[in-house]
């Protein structure tokens, strides 16, 4: 018996080449009753648009929106809104034509261009006219580069009848040798066995093993836990998971770990978490600021990492402050306070993150944070790091900022009130010294204060 209905969340940008083997997965899954909605993120290639119009037309459970880039948070916000009933869906296409998609919009949403919905769901014009959300049991996000087990929902939805959460295991599936490590979420935090734990349990796993948690489509999430919680992710930033997880993960009262591998997880060197170079198109979210750096692709990284961490920052902080869960915030803000020192680093600030920084400078002063990051921008893990991205030409570019940083940075730390771990306890700092940038640039610098000498 398939009485929960499942809603399926899939935000598509540029992937032309994966949507197929990744809406396949969905369509046959041995769980039938799937609302899905299809969020196509302003994607420039010549077919993932195409293609999205092509399965929700074969699949009447299929629902798509065509919006504006905004970013993948953004369009899994789509998603959330939508069978949370907050869009009044009006109909463009008056007649119903056989084998055809039915268009409407949304009034008063200048971001979503278009809604499509396949011809074969809709019996009549009434059914037309008065077409409604449907209620969702259920909510799921899946990645359009990736794919399930076809049996994934089937597993989950009969665990989630004991849980606020089921949270399963991923399968790397990496792209020609891309990454040659790489640990999942459970295999780091040894969660081996199938079991129900409580939100006190999840905290002490995550503080024993000092890991900063994220969660976004490792799992099914009860609706009505993600309403109640009223979170959404964060906007215009590229890794929301750990904001989004931590705050969940906090907000509910039963989790149901399921170490099986149901979903399969592509690393490939051009995905947005992963490339290295790439073009900003005009119609992109990022396009204003990529301008700001003057296509300089290191600099515009660094700032997209550091604004990552500050939203980061504020968010989490309002979210465990207003809910009062102060154990989740002991455990898990110092990590974050000590990633969001990535702003005392930029060459420059357009959107003057350093303002965020300041807002919530109480909590420097409160937690003891990790030199991660001044070891990763130190100059001796910068010149490493280049080198071996045979980027040898801006090495005395690196010199120039790191002498005019230093100064700055000194007063930061007066300023903020900042307390370091001390070395024996900061695990961050001793891994990232273990890094082949930090080693190498180390080496280099030490025989240029030895030349220097001679």
């Amino acid at each position: 018996m398939q009485s929960k209905t499942v809603g399926v969340v899939i935000p598509i940008y540029n992937v032309q080449d994966y949507l197929k083997e990744c809406l396949d997965s969905v369509i046959n899954q041995t769980y039938k009753n799937l609302q899905v909605v299809l969020v196509n993120d302003g994607s420039t290639d010549e077919n993932s648009l195409n293609i999205a119009k092509e399965y929700t037309l074969k699949d009447e459970r299929f629902i798509l929106f065509d919006k504006k880039n905004g970013g993948h948070s953004s369009a899994k916000n789509v998603g959330i809104e939508y069978f949370n009933k907050e869009y009044e869906l009006k109909n463009i296409t008056n007649d119903i034509k056989e084998n055809s998609l039915i268009e409407f919009d949304i009034e008063g949403n200048n971001e979503i261009y278009k809604v499509y919905k396949s011809s074969k769901f809709f019996k009549n014009k009434d059914e037309l006219l008065n077409f409604k959300t449907p209620n969702i049991d259920y909510i799921i996000f899946l990645d359009s580069d990736d794919y399930w087990e076809l049996n994934c929902i089937e597993e989950c939805v009969p665990r989630m009848e004991r849980a606020n959460v089921v949270w399963f295991d991923f399968q790397p599936e990496i792209e020609n040798n891309f990454k040659k490590q790489f640990q999942t979420e459970m295999e780091v935090l040894d969660c081996k066995n199938e079991e129900i734990i409580s939100t006190k349990d999840w905290l002490e796993i995550c503080e024993k093993k000092k890991y900063l948690f994220w969660f976004a489509w490792q799992g099914m999430i009860e609706f009505k836990s993600l309403l109640r919680s009223k979170l959404k992710f964060i906007d215009k930033i590229i890794h929301e998971d750990h904001h989004f997880g931590i705050c969940l993960f906090s907000s509910i009262e039963k989790i149901y770990i399921y170490p099986q591998k149901k979903y399969h997880y592509r690393v490939r060197k051009n995905s947005v978490s992963h490339q290295n170079k790439f073009h900003v198109d005009k119609t992109s979210y990022l396009y204003d600021l990529f301008q700001e750096f003057r296509d300089d692709i290191y600099e515009f990284k660094n700032y997209q990492l550091a604004m990552n961490w500050a939203f980061t920052l504020s968010h989490m902080v309002d979210f465990l402050s207003l809910n009062n869960y102060e154990k989740v915030e002991k455990v898990f803000l110092s990590q974050v306070l000590s990633k969001a020192l990535r702003v005392l680093f930029l060459t420059k600030d357009p959107y003057n993150l350093i303002e965020i920084l300041k807002i919530y400078k109480n909590y420097f002063l409160k937690y003891q944070i990790s030199k991660e990051e001044f070891i990763r921008n130190s100059l001796e893990y910068q010149i490493g790091y280049l080198i071996l991205k045979n980027n040898i030409f801006n090495v005395n570019e690196v010199i120039k900022r790191y002498n005019s940083q230093v100064k700055k940075n000194q007063n930061y730390i007066r300023e903020f009130s900042i307390q370091f771990l001390e070395d024996k306890h900061d695990f961050d700092t001793q891994k990232i010294k273990k890094h082949l940038s930090y080693r190498l640039g180390k080496f280099l610098c030490k025989i240029v204060l030895f030349w220097r000498k001679k």
